[in-house]
């Protein structure tokens, strides 16, 4: 993701818990949306969970353990059934890692996410690597920390010594967990949670492989990164993640979208990453570009924004 999404999630790990509090909106009776807070809403995606009378599902996780713990609590207070299933809507293992914490909170749950297609490496193995390197991060950037901190005013010490002891019983508790085990799926599949069912389907998207989810019943899709209005295109083959838009754009089986980043979106908006990458992929010309540029203004998306997201894909090629 952007630079800014490449901040060190450290900081958030000294950082009070109400601090990441999200936002919760209920669209029915089924369905409630999961904002991050302000101060990481470009590092966090937007989640949502769907309840059925029997089970409940959980879209999309992410690499913030902090954020996730809350989440944890938050679900628990909400829940009236059990959380079966965890779908992550791509293979981005700084994002799949926070899935540890969620199997952690409900073993019973079945994470799943698209096949993992990267030679020689299996998804749960890589994403095992992933997580120690994580924690090993945060354990050294603690150390540094405490080094740090005999610098400051002598009246400052306290309270940072007050927030280092907590990050560090926060990175006990979660060095005591296991390394999550992962489903993956390359077809179709139905999740019924009772009276409410779920359709996941394997697409090639955000950084290759993913999964988009539909809910027949309330007209919903769940695509993460890969419907994103402004697509941030992190790989060379991005022909693939065009069509995929196109081939859900002529569907008529849902009619609103919940992207990664911003908000909710009526179908009919999915032509702006549409026509992204349909220009991207192409011999454009300067004036094509302005005219998407101009159009994505209409949708208050800067000229900055616009132009900074069409260089890093222009990279890509």
């Amino acid at each position: 993701m952007p630079s800014r999404i490449g901040v060190s999630l450290f900081f958030l790990l000294l950082l009070p818990i109400q601090s990441l509090a999200a936002t919760w909106h209920q669209i029915d009776k089924h369905t409630t949306l999961i904002e991050p807070a302000k101060q990481a809403s470009f590092l966090l995606p937007n989640q949502a969970l769907i309840q059925g009378e029997k089970c409940a599902a959980l879209v999309d996780s992410h690499g913030d353990f902090v954020a996730i713990e809350l989440l944890v609590a938050q679900i628990r207070s909400k829940l009236t059934v059990p959380l079966c299933y965890v779908l992550a809507t791509n293979l981005d293992l700084k994002q799949l890692s926070g899935v540890m914490l969620l199997q952690g909170a409900f073993p019973e749950a079945v994470i799943y996410t698209a096949k993992y297609t990267h030679e020689n490496t299996q998804l749960n193995s890589a994403l095992k690597q992933e997580i120690a390197q994580k924690l090993q991060g945060f354990e050294q950037s603690l150390k540094l920390s405490e080094k740090r901190i005999t610098s400051a005013p002598e009246s400052a010490q306290l309270d940072w010594h007050a927030k280092l002891q907590q990050a560090k019983q926060r990175l006990v508790r979660w060095r005591t967990l296991k390394s999550p085990k992962i489903t993956e799926i390359d077809k179709p599949l139905h999740l019924e949670l009772g009276n409410f069912a779920l359709h996941a389907k394997p697409l090639h998207g955000y950084k290759g492989r993913g999964l988009y989810i539909q809910a027949p019943k309330n007209g919903a899709l769940y695509g993460g990164h890969t419907v994103n209005p402004l697509p941030y295109v992190a790989q060379s083959n991005t022909l693939a993640w065009y069509n995929t838009l196109r081939s859900i754009g002529q569907s008529d089986s849902f009619n609103w979208i919940l992207p990664s980043f911003g908000k909710p979106y009526k179908k009919s908006q999915l032509h702006l990453p549409i026509a992204f990458l349909e220009l991207l992929n192409s011999a454009h010309t300067p004036q094509q570009l302005n005219e998407l540029r101009q159009v994505y203004l209409k949708h208050n998306v800067s000229s900055e924004q616009f132009d900074a997201y069409f260089k890093q894909a222009l990279k890509q090629k």
